[in-house]
């Protein structure tokens, strides 16, 4: 990349410190960058762009579950800076956490720990360096369905961004925000190691210094032929980014390919002949399914058994429980 050539220092944040409250039961023993989808946590995915992207550390955040994100980043080989919340601190306040040890950068890319996309940060990253802006959001195009972030973001047509609110203007030009960023060294000092949330930080920004904020729409990369966004804040969203790379095929990252066929049999997994599926099957690590079955559109964590008899559609299954899930 030519701007990592030419000597531009890069560090990434995975936000990952969230209790990930909707997403109990399930988050009540796993934090949520650690959920796999189709067999990578997400954790990997996040880590793995940005260090593609071309960063040279990786910053985490950690509240609920940190030991566990801290022994698994830990053991990956990444270069990893882990940074321990002693209460929430929120997203504002997390980057502000963290700004001592990203004081040497020229730009930093920010990723939520929850969501997966089918693009990265080069054109954003581009975009941001010939604007010579403060922080750029990554944005989309919203469209039905809940597939992608909700229209909150107004911006102007020289992709300045004016307004961020969770009803923006009627005949505004409203985007979602993806959860992905990135943010110039400069932009450091206006994020408080505090309780702050993100949005309260940008509206300040922009307040200060017009223009200092701005949007890139990932929707108009011309390599993308669809970009394709989600986010894991519900059992009904994890289970939909299942059916959408299983069963729509839908590329998010290269990290988690469309199966050939809607199953997939983890390693040292087993699904007795006698199991009848329909819809997608993701079956964990170490899964074992038991004759005499029938699952729909589930799937089956690490370890997880599923015994003869059982009938389940749209469920999760974890442990020795089963969470049935309404479309």
């Amino acid at each position: 990349m030519d701007h990592v050539m030419a000597g531009e220092k890069i560090e990434g944040i995975i936000l990952a410190a969230g209790k990930g409250t909707r997403m109990l039961p399930l988050t009540d023993h796993m934090p949520k960058p650690l959920l796999p989808v189709t067999g990578v946590p997400l954790l990997d995915i996040a880590a793995e762009k940005l260090l593609r992207s071309g960063a040279s550390r990786l910053h985490i955040n950690l509240f609920h579950l940190g030991d566990m994100i801290k022994k698994y980043a830990g053991g990956k080989g990444w270069p990893v800076v882990f940074h321990e919340e002693k209460e929430l601190l929120d997203t504002g306040g997390g980057i502000g956490n963290m700004a001592a040890d990203l004081r040497d950068a020229d730009h930093v890319l920010l990723h939520n720990g929850d969501i997966l996309s089918s693009f990265g940060f080069d054109e954003a990253l581009e975009f941001h360096i010939g604007r010579n802006t403060m922080l750029t959001m990554i944005l989309m195009r919203p469209e039905e369905g809940g597939r992608t972030p909700p229209a909150a973001v107004t911006v102007d047509n020289g992709g300045n961004v004016l307004d961020i609110r969770p009803s923006p203007p009627v005949g505004s030009k409203a985007l979602g925000y993806t959860g992905m960023a990135v943010i110039s060294g400069e932009a450091l000092e206006h994020f408080p190691a505090e309780k702050k949330g993100l949005v309260p930080v940008l509206l300040e920004m922009i307040s200060q210094r017009p223009g200092s904020v701005a949007g890139f729409n990932a929707s108009d990369i011309p390599s993308t032929d669809q970009a394709a966004w989600g986010e894991i804040g519900s059992p009904q969203s994890y289970l939909d980014i299942h059916r959408r790379i299983m069963l729509e095929r839908v590329r998010f990252d290269g990290a988690v390919p469309p199966p050939p066929m809607p199953l997939r049999a983890g390693e040292d997994s087993s699904i007795d002949p006698g199991a009848d599926w329909a819809g997608f099957l993701d079956a964990g690590n170490g899964a074992r399914i038991e004759g005499n079955t029938f699952l729909e559109d589930c799937v089956v964590m690490d370890g997880a058994v599923v015994r003869s008899g059982a009938r389940l559609r749209s469920a999760i299954i974890y442990d020795d429980e089963v969470l049935e899930v309404e479309k």
